[in-house]
């Protein structure tokens, strides 16, 4: 695996590019939908990619089906860093559905 210093500084301007494009779950607005279903999000504690406000308003944008979960000590790819956690995480969200 990468080193997150690695994964963070290869293809930049690349990178960037993608993020200024993003548009997933937005209207034509650009106005994010509150979804109907219930949503997992989980988020590394120190992601310096996506900030974890961004997870925080993401699961606001989202509704009250939204669940966010921060796996703390983690960066952008906290399935990998921690993935014990983020095993444990999915679980208990899909215990929860049923």
């Amino acid at each position: 695996m990468a080193s997150p210093q690695k994964l963070y500084s290869e293809n930049r301007e690349e990178k960037l590019e993608l993020l200024k494009g993003l548009t997933l779950g937005q209207d034509d607005a650009g106005i994010l939908c509150p979804l109907s279903q219930k949503v997992l999000i989980v988020w590394g504690e120190h992601d310096k990619i996506f900030l974890l406000e961004k997870a925080v308003e993401l699961e606001k944008l989202l509704g009250e089906n939204a669940r966010l979960e921060v796996i703390p000590n983690t960066s952008h790819i906290p399935q990998l860093e921690d993935s014990g956690q983020f095993n444990n995480i999915v679980i208990n969200f899909f215990r929860d559905l049923s």
